[in-house]
């Protein structure tokens, strides 16, 4: 089975320079192991994608030894900017068939997903 994912989307009025600089310092506080630009999954098509100004994924380990993950894009829209956080993880079923500590929660990656939301607001 794939990964399931959980969205969140808001609209803010800051400039994507001071977006970026606020998602670094959120994503330090939440310690984030891991900070990756986000490669397109279609290839050759890719000059088709809609690009945002900002497309990373960050993952990290709870103090649980559980992990999570989450995707942040940020489009400029002139008058203001979208941010969109993608949640990733596995559901219950999967993480008990492959283990906790080999599989991303979803559960703990949408808190770590709103924590991210709520400073960037």
């Amino acid at each position: 089975m794939g990964l399931k994912t959980d969205e969140i989307e808001f609209s803010t009025a800051l400039p994507v320079a001071q977006l970026g600089r606020a998602l670094q310092e959120v994503l330090r506080s939440v310690k984030a192991k891991s900070i990756e630009p986000i490669e397109s999954s279609s290839g050759a098509l890719s000059s088709f994608d809609d690009k945002a100004e900002i497309e990373i994924i960050a993952q990290g380990q709870s103090l649980l030894g559980g992990q999570w993950a989450v995707q942040a894009y940020v489009f400029d829209r002139g008058h203001d900017r979208l941010v969109t956080l993608v949640a990733l993880g596995d559901g219950g079923f999967t993480r008990a068939m492959n283990g906790a500590r080999n599989t991303a929660s979803l559960g703990g990656s949408i808190k770590k997903r709103d924590e991210i939301a709520a400073a960037l607001q």
